[in-house]
């Protein structure tokens, strides 16, 4: 049995928020999933595979700090050079 065959139709509906760029939207209802005590083990495993697809990557979030800390370093001296 395929991948894709073994998806339930529940699994399909958080593809699909995916797939519409609805991410807040399949966030919730991937929690929402996971603290489901009738889903079956597809279901948890579709939303843990949404959840961890939402995640950024750790050097992503690195690079937005570094970035936003020399951005913040170099208006205030610029503001303070005058």
């Amino acid at each position: 049995m395929s991948r894709k065959e073994r998806r339930t139709p529940r699994g399909a509906r958080l593809r699909a928020l995916l797939e519409a760029g609805d991410h807040r939207r399949a966030r919730a209802e991937a929690r929402a999933r996971l603290a489901d005590p009738a889903a079956t083990d597809a279901e948890r495993a579709d939303a843990e595979a949404v959840l961890s697809s939402l995640d950024p990557e750790r050097g992503a979030v690195v690079a937005g700090v570094i970035g936003a800390a020399v951005a913040a370093a170099l208006a205030a001296w610029t503001i303070l050079a005058g």
